[in-house]
Parts: C-alpha cells; sequence; structure tokens
C-alpha cells in the first residue's frame, strides 16, 4: 500500500533550522512522515539569502522540492495596488508572495501529484487557494499565529524599528525607504493590521482547518468560526544529561534572536536601554542569532554586550548563562526560545507576551515580570539566590519535556491523519 502525500506550500526552505517558524515547518514534516507514513513534497518561495542549491541539503524525509517562481517587481507593485491600495483584497504579504505563474505551478503540481493533504504556511500564502480549490485533498492553513494581533501590539510598542525587516529583499527600494519613515510606517502597519485580520477570516472560512502554535489564537479564531482552529504547538528536543556540560558563568544573561526580525531588534533596544541600567549586579549580556552590521554597530560601546552570531550549538552557549533574559516587546503564539531554554535548565524571566501559550506558571517553572523595574529586580534577585533560581529551572526543564517534546506534539496530528 503506497503512503499517502502531502503537499506543502512553504514561504521558505527550512533547513537548517535557524528560527522558530523554520525550526516548526521542520518537525512537522518530519512527525508526518514517520509517525503517519506520508510522503511530503514541498512548493517553496526562497527568502534571502537562499539559492536553489539549498535544495541538494533538504532533510531525507522530504520526498521532492519544487521552487517558486520568482516575482517580478512589476507584478509585485501590480499585486500591491490592484488587490492591497485599491481593492483591500490581500493584506501586503500577500500580494509580495502572488503570482500567476506561481499559481498556475502549484495547480499543475496538484494535478500531477493528486496529494491527499494539502497545507500552506501562514496566511502570506493562503490565497494560493485558488490554485488547489478543485482538489479533493485536506485544505489546512498552517496560520501558526494571528499576525493581525501582533501588528495591533507591534503599533503601540515603545520601541519602532523598520517594519520590512525579511520583507526588504521582496519590496522595491522606494518602498523600502518610504516605510523607513515613522508616519508612513504606522500607516502601512495599520492597513496591514486591518486586511491581515480580513484575509485571516476570509481565508480560514475557505480551508478545512487551521492550525495555531498557541491555545490562545485556537480559542480567538473559534470564537468567530467555532471548530475550525486546532492547536499543535512548537515543540523541543530534549536536551539530554551528556549535553547539559559546564557550568554558567557568573552574571552572565543570555537573549536568542534573530535580528533581521523588527521584533527582536526592538526587543534587544528595550532591554538594552532600559533594563539592563536597572540591574545592580554587573551583567554581560550575551546576544545570541543572526545579526546585521548595522545593529553590532549601534551597541559597540556598550561593554555589557556580547554578540555571538548564529551559533551551531545553542545548549553551549545557552547553557554558559545564569539566566536566559527573554522579555518580548511584541509577538503573538509560543516563543521557541523560551521552551529551548528551559529545556536546558536554564532559569527564564519573561514578560505576559513571553509567556503566553506556554502552560506554565510565574514562580513555578519561569518568572514573569512586565514593566522593567519588576524585570531588573528580578534578575537581581535570582543571582543573589541562584540556588532558588535552579530549583525552578528544573521544574521548567520537566514540564516542557513532558508537554512540548516532539513525539508528544506529533499525537495531535492524529486528527488529520486517521
Amino acid at each position: 500500500m503506497s503512503n499517502k502525500k502531502l503537499l506543502f506550500v512553504t514561504t521558505r526552505l527550512f533547513w537548517p533550522t535557524d528560527s522558530g517558524r523554520k525550526l516548526s515547518l521542520y518537525y512537522y514534516c518530519k512527525g508526518i512522515h514517520e509517525k503517519y507514513s506520508c510522503d511530503i513534497y514541498i512548493y517553496s518561495f526562497l527568502e534571502a539569502g537562499q539559492t536553489e542549491a539549498d535544495i541538494e541539503k533538504k532533510p531525507e524525509f522530504i520526498k521532492e522540492v519544487r521552487l517558486a517562481k520568482p516575482i517580478g517587481k512589476v507584478e509585485k507593485i501590480q499585486n500591491l495596488v490592484t488587490k492591497s491600495l485599491l481593492t483591500h483584497k490581500w493584506p501586503i504579504q500577500c500580494s509580495l508572495y502572488y503570482s500567476r505563474q506561481n499559481s498556475e505551478q502549484i495547480k499543475r503540481y496538484c494535478d500531477e501529484l493528486q496529494p491527499d493533504y494539502i497545507f500552506t504556511d501562514m496566511i502570506r500564502t493562503s490565497m494560493y487557494y485558488d490554485a488547489f480549490r478543485h482538489s479533493r485533498a485536506l485544505k489546512v492553513l498552517d496560520m501558526d499565529d494571528l499576525l493581525s494581533a501582533r501588528y495591533e501590539r507591534q503599533l503601540h510598542a515603545r520601541y519602532k524599528s523598520n517594519i520590512s525587516g525579511q520583507y526588504s529583499g521582496r519590496l522595491p527600494g522606494i518602498i523600502n525607504k518610504l516605510i523607513g519613515n515613522q508616519m508612513v510606517r504606522n500607516a502601512v502597519l495599520t492597513m496591514e493590521r486591518d486586511l491581515t485580520a480580513k484575509a485571516e477570516i476570509r481565508y480560514s472560512k475557505l480551508y478545512d482547518k487551521v492550525i495555531f502554535v498557541s491555545e490562545v489564537e485556537t480559542a480567538c479564531l473559534n470564537k468567530k468560526l467555532p471548530g475550525k482552529a486546532i492547536t499543535i504547538p512548537v515543540g523541543i528536543n530534549a536536551v539530554s544529561q551528556k549535553e547539559l556540560v559546564g557550568s554558567p558563568e557568573k552574571d552572565l544573561l543570555s537573549y536568542v534572536g534573530n535580528l533581521k526580525v523588527a521584533a527582536n531588534v526592538d526587543t534587544l533596544h528595550w532591554i538594552i536601554s532600559d533594563i539592563l541600567p536597572k540591574i545592580h549586579h554587573d551583567v554581560k549580556f550575551m546576544v545570541i542569532g543572526k545579526c546585521p552590521e548595522d545593529v553590532r554597530e549601534k551597541y559597540k560601546d556598550n561593554d555589557h554586550v556580547i554578540f555571538t552570531g548564529r551559533v551551531e550549538n545553542l545548549v553551549e552557549y545557552v547553557r554558559k548563562s545564569q539566566i536566559f533574559l527573554s522579555p518580548i516587546l511584541y509577538g503573538t503564539g509560543i516563543k521557541t526560545k523560551i521552551l529551548e531554554a528551559m529545556s536546558m535548565g536554564v532559569p527564564v524571566v519573561t514578560n505576559d507576551v513571553g509567556a503566553e501559550g506556554i502552560a506554565a506558571e510565574d514562580g513555578k517553572e519561569f518568572w514573569v515580570r512586565n514593566d522593567s523595574i519588576a524585570i531588573a529586580e528580578q534578575v537581581d534577585y535570582l543571582l543573589e539566590h541562584y540556588d532558588v533560581a535552579l530549583r525552578v529551572a528544573e521544574v521548567g526543564k520537566i514540564l516542557v519535556e513532558e508537554k512540548y517534546e516532539w513525539n508528544n506534539i506529533y499525537k495531535e496530528f492524529r486528527q488529520f491523519f486517521k
């Protein structure tokens, strides 16, 4: 008996797993293949820095990868004008990811494969529904989180970096310059929030099911469309005792984030400018992850900040720190970085946004503080009472291993792959 087939339309190749979204795509596909005997076919766009040669490094559980055709500037501008600005049909991100040629290719691929399941990656690929509406496949929108809620938080955030972020490579140069202006930025972000909110409802109605990583967002959509959304959290790979080597360095704090993402850049600025100065201990702050040169340059004279860039072994670096300091300025969904730090047995201090969707309690598995003074005071207390910090961190480690280890997460897919 042949395996069933799943076609996944993705916004990027998801290897190596150097971001939270790539991590979830990678392990979703791995688990579906291994646990449910499903062949995985990928139709993928490329993000900045990826090339066709990266297909050769695909994981063995991927049957085939076909690349989306690059979308020309003229078509992007036409989409932006006709689909976003004039008709308010699509969010800007959908306009940037759509082309008639890709729609036709996806339709042909579906006709060729006759997949049993079709997944699309986030709201920005949801409009390709028209390419496979004729298919009898179960159609699933892997929304990840409610981006409209994230944009609402971003609008009211204290720190406001350029919103183009990882989209900068998809935007015409003149538009990139325009949205660098704060007034234009706020207007664009307001429009994108509203258009995304409409698209989230519109396409959720069309698809058979919608996936979120957080129960918070699942409940939110199900209030409007009962029974439409399900929760499949992002998971972690349990860290073995053998990997938990070395001793933390005194007064060293750590943070993980791709600093090409606006939310991470703004969070970093908040921590460095407003939280670190309130901590009484003479701390060092280690920032782990991709880091553009302009971010490094901004903090080059701050002796308390250490940039490592992207590292191969995250455990080795995070375990060097006494505390994983990761309040999140704005965002939605479950924050993979926080689950990973907890799985390493490192004490975590976050805020309500960072804790959202994680089934842990303040003071029991991690600490949740929301203003700069309270966060700084908690860090000082834990550095002073490190035995308390380690006891709570151990409880947090047990929680994520029992609830968020990938083999447990895969069970949630049973309702699709019966």
